[in-house]
């Protein structure tokens, strides 16, 4: 998929058309709620761009089957009628309501509150999130997608109109580690690599009104190996973390090779200092030598800047908030300490 495709909200008099078309219950819109003149219709955005962790497609639109539960939080909103889960449709380009459930407007002002992503047998909300420490799928099926580590939320408030206009944020960190090259001694054949292992940052970073924490009190992600195929094996390997810090000569991310050997990459001054922030994408550059990976630079974007491939890396330059680190690189144990 190379096209962005926008929600939009269809109208009752148009939902026949949308129904007749229809060939599985995944599809099936209510009666009580294609004709209710009360429903609450959405429009879903994120961001600037619509930037997602990783799609399908290009990155930059929901997935057939994203899954949002939103809630009405005003004094007014009609009990039993304002909360519910909403399904996208690709197919319709709509936010549908997932099951019989859906919500309707209430008088006044309506406040909103809305997060994704909704997984069943999780305990989610608006207000905390488990981050998953298995990322290492882009197929949005499986229970270890990439994308059900993008935490985000939307609120807004708005009078009845023909759809409610939520705007989603994201707040945890994108991190992308990519090849962008290999010493003399891979001139002939690159090692293969399997799923990295991220290390979650040692003291993370408080988001204001939001409760972030790891699943089983865990320290480390896998992460989604992204295979270059050509010649050239340039391969990425991504991974969402909390915001935080490392602490001195943390591991950042281990690079798997098959059989068991490891690449280490050890938290720079930057990731000590600054550390990951809430809402941005970082990109790593390395060079893989025989014993360690070396950083060549890190860009540092908002989340929502540029375009990411559905292998989860940038495919355009970015010059916001670029941070280059070469020199001051010191062995230690077969990786590296990466200083800037």
């Amino acid at each position: 998929m190379t096209r962005m495709k926008i929600a939009k909200y269809i109208p009752a008099a148009a939902i026949a058309l949308v129904l007749a078309g229809c060939q599985s219950e995944d599809d099936f819109v209510s009666s009580d709620y294609a004709n209710d003149p009360m429903a609450v219709h959405i429009r879903a955005g994120i961001e600037a761009l619509q930037t997602r962790v990783n799609t399908a497609g290009a990155g930059d639109a929901w997935e057939d089957g994203d899954l949002i539960s939103v809630a009405n939080t005003s004094a007014g909103a009609v009990t039993g009628k304002n909360k519910a889960v909403y399904k996208y449709n690709y197919n319709s380009s709509a936010w549908e309501p997932s099951g019989a459930e859906y919500m309707v407007w209430a008088d006044d002002v309506n406040t909103f509150e809305a997060y994704y992503p909704v997984v069943e047998g999780k305990t989610d909300s608006y207000t905390q999130f488990e981050l998953p420490t298995d990322q290492s799928s882009n197929t949005s099926t499986e229970t270890n997608y990439i994308g059900r580590a993008d935490y985000m939320t939307a609120t807004e408030k708005q009078s009845k109109s023909d759809a409610l206009n939520l705007t989603f944020s994201h707040h945890l960190a994108k991190v992308t580690v990519t090849i962008s090259g290999y010493g003399d001694q891979y001139a002939t054949q690159k090692p293969t690599f399997t799923a990295p292992t991220f290390t979650v940052p040692t003291t993370p970073t408080e988001v204001t009104g939001k409760t972030l924490t790891v699943a089983g009190s865990g320290t480390t992600v896998t992460g989604l190996f992204s295979e270059d195929e050509t010649a050239e094996a340039k391969h990425s390997f991504t991974a969402v973390l909390l915001p935080g810090k490392y602490a001195t000569d943390d591991t950042f991310v281990l690079l798997n090779i098959e059989g068991g050997s490891q690449l280490i990459v050890k938290a720079n001054e930057q990731l000590t200092t600054t550390g990951l922030e809430s809402g941005k994408a970082y990109t790593f550059n390395v060079t893989v030598g025989k014993d360690g990976a070396t950083i060549s630079s890190v860009t540092v974007t908002e989340w929502g800047n540029g375009s990411w491939t559905e292998n989860g890396t940038a495919n355009v330059t970015v010059s916001l908030g670029i941070q280059t680190s070469t020199a001051g690189l010191t062995t230690d144990d077969g990786g590296y300490i990466l200083a800037d």
